[in-house]
């Protein structure tokens, strides 16, 4: 998938079906988006290419508003490419894109891109203070250009009322509801990130665990214990994830701790891929070490019977 940070970047690209959105965290809804001018760019005999952006237009707008990213750009470039998508134009968030009007939009996808059709979720928005619909999107390239415009209604989540979102998908998160969101995301929801240091504790009582640094701004799971699957070097490993401060222990810090399991070795400076499947319980703060040890090992074999089922 070739990938471009700017409308400017690309030369003589072919006859492309866009895929417009802002798409975060690649939930089953963008993904339908996607797969639509997928499915178009072949009826066409064109390519498809996703157009989208690096981040939440709050993070310059007002960042304390800004909603939590539930991927980084790296996992959103590698979401994406995994569904076959030919191109990529992720633009950066910044004050140029967030004062450019959509009249002005629309016409730099015009000139760089040479649409054969247009695929939106009916609730996409664009340009400077969203004054760009779907409305105004058919009215530029239906009506005066005549490249449709496919408007898709929101896909709806499976057994609820309301349609999937990116701000469901948060809430389920943040209450630790994991395999819910994974229903809507289709996949677990992941966190990544580089492994640092940690007081290396854990290896002293027989839990060993790989501490991981998340960018801030990112949606992460409440204080518990979880069964996960980690990944580095395209390998997957059952584990077992805390997410709190270890209140077992004096003088902590919220942190995110992952204990691989029937593995053993050295991750520091490796970027690694939590998978947040099931939360087993919530934080506890017991009163002895060898209490701490017990439900630890009663961790390891609630684990290892999820992934069994």
């Amino acid at each position: 998938m070739q990938v471009f940070h700017s409308f400017e970047e690309i030369n003589n690209a072919p006859e492309v079906v866009i895929a417009l959105g802002t798409f975060d965290g690649i939930h089953l809804g963008h993904q339908k988006v996607m797969r639509t001018a997928m499915d178009k760019a072949a009826e066409l005999g064109g390519s498809s290419m996703v157009v989208t952006f690096s981040a939440h237009p709050f993070s310059i707008l007002c960042p304390p508003k800004e909603p939590a990213r539930l991927a980084t750009i790296s996992q959103k470039v590698r979401y994406i490419a995994d569904l076959g998508i030919d191109g990529l134009v992720l633009l950066p968030m910044n004050e140029a894109l967030i004062h450019l009007s959509h009249q002005a939009f629309c016409e730099c996808l015009m000139r760089y891109l040479t649409p054969k059709a247009i695929v939106v979720g009916e609730n996409f928005t664009y340009g400077s203070r969203a004054a760009g619909n779907t409305k105004t999107l058919i009215e530029m390239f239906s009506t005066h250009h005549h490249i449709p415009v496919f408007v898709l209604p929101l896909l709806g989540s499976p057994g609820r009322t309301n349609p999937i979102s990116s701000t469901v998908i948060r809430k389920l998160i943040t209450l630790g509801h994991m395999e819910t969101a994974a229903s809507l995301l289709g996949r677990p929801y992941e966190l990544e990130g580089l492994v640092v240091k940690g007081d290396q504790r854990g290896r002293t009582i027989g839990f060993p665990t790989a501490n991981m640094y998340v960018p801030e701004h990112h949606a992460i799971p409440p204080d518990g214990v979880y069964a996960v699957e980690a990944e580095w070097d395209g390998v997957l490993h059952l584990a077992m994830t805390n997410v709190g401060a270890n209140p077992t222990f004096e003088r902590q810090y919220r942190r995110i701790e992952t204990h691989i399991l029937d593995w053993s070795g050295e991750l520091y400076g490796t970027t690694m891929r939590v998978r947040f499947c099931k939360r087993l319980r919530h934080e506890i703060k017991f009163d002895t070490v060898e209490a701490l040890i017990r439900q630890m090992d009663e961790d390891r074999i609630q684990t290892v019977a999820y992934f069994q089922r």
